[in-house]
This record gives C-alpha cells, structure tokens and sequence, in this order.
C-alpha cells in the first residue's frame, strides 16, 4: 500500500529499510545464494517488519497512481504517474542521487524523485541487487548505482548516481524489456535481439569468455540462430530466454532444468517442450512467460500452469517440499497464475480464479 502524501514536508519515517553491510568485492563474487547483505535482516530482527506498511509519497496529485515496482537488495524504485520515486541504501548512487559519506540508510526520510529521462516518460523500472535500469518510452535504457562488475553498461566500472544513457550495441535500438536479478543484465529489442551486460564469470555471456565483467552493451550472438525471442530473464548466474514458438532455452551455471547431470551450458540449451505439457493431446499448451529468481527459475503457459525448477532450499519452488528440483514440475496452484515475480528465497504469483 502507498498513503499519498502532497508534499514533502509531511513525509514520515517509512519502517521499511534493512540494515546493510556496506561492504563489497570484485569477482570472483560469492555463490548466488549466498550474497551478501539478504541475511542482515535475520541478524538484526529489530529492522524486521512483519507486517505491511505504508511507504508515503510525496504525489503533487491525489489521483495518480503506481504503475511499476522493483526492489534491490536494499533500494527501492517505485514507479508513478508521476515519475520515478527511490528510497532505502543509496552507499553506491542506486536511487540516483549524489552519495553522502556514512549516510544512515537505517533512519532516514529520504524519498528521492526523477519525474522523467530527459524529458521522456520512464515506461519501467528493474532493480539489480545495488543499481538500477530504467527504461524510456522511446526504448532507450538508463543505468545508475554500483558498477564494479560492469552493470551499469557505461563503458567504465565506477559507481554512478545519475541516470545515463547505455550505449554500445543498444545504440539505435528499441528496447521493450530489461531483465536483471542480481549483476548481470539482459535487454531485449523490438526485434528480437538478447543483448547483455554486466557479471559473467558464470558464462551469462557467452560471447565473451575472456572478460568476467562487461562494461559496455553486447548483442548475445549465440542468441540469434534460437528465432525470434519474445521474453528474457536473468537469474544470479544463468541466463533463460523463450522464442515466439514458445520453446525455453537456457545457459550458465546451476540447475538449469535439463536434469541433474547438467550443471553448466555455455550456450543457450532449449529444455524440452514436453516438460512444460506439450504432448499430442494438448498441442496448444506452450510456454508465454519466463521468470528468474537468483537460484530458481519459473514459466507460465497460455493456459496459466505455472512450472518451477532449480534449487529449493527454503521452498521457493512451491512444491510442498524443500528439495531441489531438476527439471520443470509443474506447481498445483489451483488458480490461473497471471504472473510471477522470483525474489532471493520466495517466490509470489497473482492469480485468477477458475470461477
């Protein structure tokens, strides 16, 4: 829930915030279900907020909206009518404002505002674990927050505060959908085209296997012979796309859904169609959209199943166990699931009921 609020000085003390080690490493970076910082919570239960609570806008207009959300490991990016308003750890320029020394993220008020790029309307909103993407309404993508792995894609590894404009092989394009969960990014053209950028040392890029940390926008050339591809995601180290013929291809490290045995793709790798319930007596049932948590990955189907895999340790998956899973099962939901967002350890659907 959003309370709005017409200007700034009414905002109160939002007790959303988790306290943050503002500590961080270049690769090689730590195993992704063990990044730093999405266990401070449990460390310090005080920061803990079990129940939900409003988080207060400084909207001009009591009539405007939240059209789009995404959340770091400790910054928030919320999406309005308005524009774009940021809050929570800004040690790396993650919410897009000048970094202040030992700054106390814990306590303060902080609501950062970006009404628009450049005069051009912010369409949507991803968050990395600490920088943020946004992309325009004409397609152009812009970057800020930490940069040391090369996620920002602005052709350099330092932090940045303000929003700017990614280049190198995005130049030109028109991009309609950004994906990241942690440090490496994908983006997704008008036309087809996987580009990426960011952290690869688990082989999320494959074009490039002489560089960990890509700065700069690269078209994926292993993605160009896979069709036409209609929806990306990007996991804590593997990567997954899905062709307009509905077929799941994936690459990188971890359990990647085409059985135990295979731990690592260095190309993208289709899981067979059959493991999403395509079979003879149901030739329309085919994957529509992909999702990636940092250890585990989902797709929905034109009939709404939702299938899970990849590891289970705190039940993620939906399966009523916490084992991990090898390959695509499908989750008894007992509703249509309309989309999914993945976190670090949970996973949430919004469903439409059969009747």
């Amino acid at each position: 829930m959003f309370k709005l609020v017409r200007n700034y000085s009414k905002l109160s003390s939002p007790k959303v915030r988790q306290k943050l080690t503002a500590t961080k490493t270049k690769s090689p970076n730590p195993p992704p279900n063990e990044l730093p910082g999405y266990d401070e919570a449990a460390k310090d239960p005080q920061n803990v907020v079990p129940l939900p609570k409003p988080i207060h806008l400084p909207l001009k207009n009591p009539s405007s909206q939240v059209t789009g959300l995404a959340a770091g490991r400790a910054h928030l990016l919320v999406l309005t009518t308005e524009g774009l308003f940021t809050l929570g750890n800004n040690g790396y320029g993650q919410c897009g404002r000048p970094i202040i020394v030992d700054e106390d993220y814990t306590n303060n008020t902080i609501v950062h505002h970006i009404p628009d790029i450049k005069g051009e309307r912010i369409k949507s909103v991803t968050a990395g674990q600490d920088h943020s993407i946004l992309l325009s309404e004409s397609g152009q993508v812009y970057t800020f927050g930490w940069g040391a792995d090369g996620q920002t894609g602005l052709a350099h590894y330092r932090n940045e505060y303000k929003p700017s404009l990614v280049k190198g092989d995005l130049a030109g394009e028109n991009i309609v959908k950004v994906a990241c969960m942690a440090d490496c990014v994908l983006a997704l053209s008008d036309k087809g085209t996987v580009f990426g950028w960011g952290n690869s040392e688990y082989g999320q890029l494959p074009s490039l296997v002489d560089n960990h940390q890509i700065n700069i926008a690269t078209e994926i050339q292993e993605c160009r012979s896979l069709g036409h591809v209609v929806d990306i995601a990007a996991g804590g180290s593997f990567c997954m796309v899905l062709n307009s013929d509905g077929n799941v291809f994936v690459w990188g490290y971890g359990i990647l859904g085409v059985g135990p045995a295979v731990q690592r793709a260095k190309e993208p790798t289709m899981i067979p169609a059959t493991l999403f319930g395509f079979n003879a007596y149901s030739r329309n049932n085919r994957v529509s959209q992909i999702y990636c948590g940092i250890s585990q990955l989902a797709a929905v189907t034109d009939n709404g199943d939702l299938y899970m895999w990849g590891c289970n340790k705190f039940g993620s998956l939906g399966l009523g166990n916490i084992e991990d899973q090898f390959f695509p099962l499908k989750v008894a939901v007992g509703a249509q699931v309309k989309k999914v967002s993945c976190g670090v350890d949970h996973t949430v659907t919004l469903c439409k009921p059969y009747i």
